[in-house]
């Protein structure tokens, strides 16, 4: 629980909604579902679908920004419309037809719904190798979305800070749109996100309102990494 001083200097939602149960969850301003699956191989998976009447999507602002996994590759598989990726300075234009999308680790990279498709764009994404500690998995958008639609809900803008101990800790760092050694932008990341996310402000990297359970208890040690 954050301390009177910590919300009056950082705002966060007083209250989480619980969803670590829920198969489904919605993202802020109802931009994209969040569908949480296995695979028959085992493998988590998770299928987004981004709603094109939504002027966000529209918008091509429903997917993350410039990012960087540090530890995993991460693929796409576009089930129906159109996927814009931006893979280092190059933008991959991908249907169903396509295939699957491979992201190698250290890769600069963002999605969006491409201006091209004309229907909602559902897709499966993933990262591997899985179960990892501290990894890009389901908890951590479970963690991501349900934090930032609880925001939403209360209109808090969300935390920059908070969004960036969340991403520590599942091997993923923001990076601007040109090369930067990733010993850096870690290094970056870790004290705006550990030393003043985690310490100062009080944030968590997870919240047991949001997190699945059989997966919580790497994530929620702030001396993992």
């Amino acid at each position: 629980m954050a301390r009177d001083w910590q919300q009056w200097l950082s705002p966060r939602p007083r209250r989480r909604t619980a969803t670590a149960s829920e198969p489904r969850i919605l993202a802020a301003y109802d931009v994209a579902l969040f569908e949480f699956l296995k695979e028959e191989d085992g493998r988590w998976v998770v299928r987004e679908t981004h709603y094109i009447d939504n002027e966000i999507v529209r918008g091509g602002l429903s997917g993350p920004l410039l990012h960087i996994h540090w530890l995993q590759t991460e693929y796409f598989q576009v089930e129906q419309g159109v996927i814009g990726i931006m893979k280092n300075e190059k933008e991959v234009v991908a249907t169903q037809e396509d295939g699957i999308v491979k992201i190698p680790p250290g890769t600069r990279h963002r999605f969006w719904a491409h201006s091209s498709g004309t229907e909602d764009l559902i897709f499966k994404v993933w990262a591997e190798p899985q179960g990892l500690n501290n990894s890009f998995d389901e908890n951590f958008l479970r963690n991501f979305v349900g934090y930032q639609r609880d925001c939403q809900k209360e209109n808090i803008t969300p935390s920059v800070f908070q969004l960036m101990l969340m991403s520590y800790y599942s091997s993923t760092i923001a990076t601007p749109p040109f090369w930067m050694p990733i010993w850096i932008l870690i290094s970056v990341q870790y004290v705006l996100a550990v030393w003043v996310g985690a310490y100062v402000l009080g944030y968590e990297a997870s919240y047991p309102e949001y997190n699945s359970a059989e997966k919580s208890q790497s994530r929620n040690s702030k001396k993992s990494i």
